[in-house]
């Protein structure tokens, strides 16, 4: 067992992940009376929200099995690494902003529809689930991110590696696609999917640029807050256009990284890997951390 798991962590993590998800949703399903919601019925909510411990425990789990407490410290320590470029910062508190305001754009410019600039009173809902918006960014960022995509990136190069954990990390969402509860509602499918495949690029070179944990935390955390703020969603405008069309300018600039960057590493520096990534930041003269403007110059593969 050990021999496999030692193997195959990333594997682990998600085969126990996903069992634990679908059974858990599995459960949801069965307990929920016919008719009723799942968030309509306190005890089916209650076992909803344990969806959430999932990923966290279980590559808590692996890592401490593995490696013991040295690899749970470092699976957390990339959050310590503040001192990255302005840049990278303006990008991971306005990326989805303008996402989401190009989309509207666009749609106005086709259909001649407009659905406002903000939400009304999008901060009473914002300010309620806060605090899960937190968390969900980083238990996210902590098991798919720094526990997936550098494991992967120690057999595979970088763009293979986002979109296994891209399309892992949206398969786990699937589910919750099924009861419409824990995703944006009147979401299509493929266009989720193709989203989650565009998020893992994202990040992967978001992170390979980096090594810096508290810019992926950032991005998260504003990839679920811009979605309170801007008036995109379906329970929103009644109209998929939007979040369609914002679907679609998000995989287009997620589809540029590898042409840019290089596929072997998303970034113009060697991607980071679990065996050679440094627990804390490593001093200022011994590695360069780009800004995001810049692309590669190098040989692309």
């Amino acid at each position: 067992m050990r021999a496999f798991i030692t193997k195959n962590p990333v594997l682990t993590f998600v085969v126990f992940t996903w069992i634990l998800q679908w059974g858990l949703i599995g459960i949801v399903m069965r307990i929920t009376p016919e008719g009723l919601h799942v968030t309509e019925d306190a005890t089916a909510h209650m076992v909803f929200r344990l969806r959430l411990l999932g990923p966290l425990l279980v590559c808590l789990a692996v890592t401490y099995y593995l490696e013991g407490g040295k690899g749970v410290g470092k699976l957390f320590a990339a959050y310590s690494r503040w001192k990255v470029p302005a840049p990278w910062y303006a990008l991971a508190f306005s990326w989805k902003f303008i996402n989401a305001y190009l989309a509207i754009g666009f749609v106005f410019l086709i259909n001649g529809t407009f659905p406002g600039l903000y939400v009304d009173r999008f901060w009473e809902g914002w300010a309620i689930n806060l605090p899960a918006i937190i968390y969900i960014a980083l238990m996210e960022e902590t098991s798919w991110m720094k526990f997936g995509v550098t494991r992967l990136q120690m057999r595979y190069n970088a763009l293979t590696s986002a979109l296994i954990i891209g399309f892992c990390w949206g398969m786990w969402y699937m589910p919750m696609l099924i009861i419409n509860e824990g995703v944006p509602p009147g979401y299509p499918v493929p266009v989720f999917m193709g989203c989650m495949l565009g998020l893992g690029i994202m990040l992967t070179w978001a992170y390979n640029m980096t090594r810096s944990g508290l810019v992926l935390l950032v991005m998260q955390i504003i990839s679920n807050t811009a979605f309170f703020v801007t008036p995109v969603l379906f329970a929103v405008t009644n109209d998929q256009s939007y979040i369609v069309a914002y679907s679609w300018v998000f995989m287009a600039f997620c589809a540029a990284l590898p042409i840019l960057f290089g596929a072997k590493d998303l970034a113009r520096r060697p991607r980071a890997r679990w065996d050679t990534d440094t627990v804390f930041p490593a001093p200022d003269e011994q590695e360069e951390v780009a800004t995001p403007v810049v692309a590669s110059v190098g040989a692309r593969r």
